[in-house]
C-alpha cells in the first residue's frame, strides 16, 4: 500500500501544465476580421439612420415607414459582409445577436439625431401663459388663458389678484391693455405676431425669459370688445396660432 501511495506521489508530481499553443498570426486575422465586420455594421447603420431621419423629415406619419427602412438595413448584413469580402464563415449566434444589437442601437442613435436640431425641427413653437391685463390707476384686472385637463382651453378671470367670473377687463382712454405670452421653440424663434381684430398683423415685442408683447391704447377698445389672433413661426417654417374668445372691455 505504501508502495502505491509513493507511485501515486511520483506521478503527481511529474505532471506539468502546458498552456496551449498561441497562433498569433490567426488571432490577428481573426482581430480583422472582427474589426472590418464591425465597421461595416456601423457605416451601413448610419447610412440607414440618415435614410430614416429623411423620410421622417418629409411627414411626421411616414415614422413607421422609416423604421421599417432600418429594419431592412438589419436583414442586409449578411449581404453586404459577402459583397466586400468579409468572412463570417466562423460566426456563430452568438456573433449575429451582438452585430445585430450594435446595427439596431446605432441606427435608432442616427435617426434620433437626424430628426432633432439642429439637423430637423418637425415641432411647432409653444403658445403658452397668455395673458391680457389692464392697469387702469384703480384696479388691475385681466384674463389668464391656461390648459385645462383633456387639453380643453380654460380662463381665468382675475381683478386685483382674486378670482371673478365675469369676463371682461376695465380700462380707460389714458392706460394701456397688454397682451404677453411665453412663445418658445428648439429651433429658436423667427418672428411672433398678433392681430387685433380685422387690423393687419403687427410683430409683437420680445422681452426676456422668452416672453413676448404688445400693448394697445385703451382709448382704442374702450366700450368694445377685444380679439385677437396670436401667431408664432420658428427658423425651420413650422407655426402656431392661438385665438381665444372675444375679451369685453369697460371702463
Amino acid at each position: 500500500m505504501a508502495k502505491k501511495r509513493k507511485k501515486d506521489k511520483k506521478k503527481e508530481e511529474d505532471y506539468e501544465f502546458k498552456p496551449p499553443e498561441f497562433n498569433e498570426r490567426e488571432f490577428l486575422e481573426k482581430e480583422i476580421r472582427d474589426t472590418r465586420a464591425a465597421i461595416v455594421t456601423v457605416a451601413l447603420a448610419v447610412v440607414f439612420g440618415a435614410v430614416a431621419g429623411v423620410i421622417t423629415a418629409l411627414a411626421s406619419w411616414l415614422v413607421a415607414i422609416a423604421f421599417i427602412a432600418g429594419i431592412a438595413g438589419l436583414f442586409m448584413l449578411k449581404f453586404v459582409y459577402e459583397m466586400l469580402g468579409v468572412d463570417i464563415s466562423a460566426w456563430t449566434k452568438k456573433n449575429w445577436i451582438g452585430t445585430g444589437a450594435t446595427y439596431f442601437f446605432t441606427f435608432l442613435a442616427i435617426w434620433v439625431l437626424a430628426i432633432n436640431t439642429p439637423f430637423v425641427d418637425l415641432t411647432d413653437p409653444g403658445i403658452e401663459d397668455v395673458t391680457v391685463w389692464v392697469n387702469n390707476g384703480t384696479n388691475v384686472t385681466g384674463v389668464i388663458y391656461k390648459e385645462a385637463p383633456g387639453g380643453q382651453l380654460a380662463w381665468l378671470y382675475v381683478e386685483n389678484g382674486t378670482k371673478v367670473e365675469t369676463v371682461l377687463i376695465h380700462t380707460s382712454s389714458t392706460s394701456e391693455i397688454n397682451i404677453t405670452a411665453r412663445i418658445s421653440d428648439s429651433g429658436g424663434i423667427a418672428q411672433a405676431d398678433i392681430t387685433i381684430g380685422s387690423s393687419p398683423s403687427v410683430l409683437m415685442t420680445k422681452g426676456s425669459s422668452g416672453m413676448f408683447e404688445h400693448k394697445i391704447s385703451g382709448e382704442d377698445l374702450t366700450g368694445s370688445v377685444l380679439s385677437f389672433t396670436m401667431h408664432a413661426e420658428d427658423k425651420h417654417g413650422n407655426e402656431n396660432t392661438f385665438s381665444p374668445s372675444p375679451i369685453t372691455i369697460q371702463p
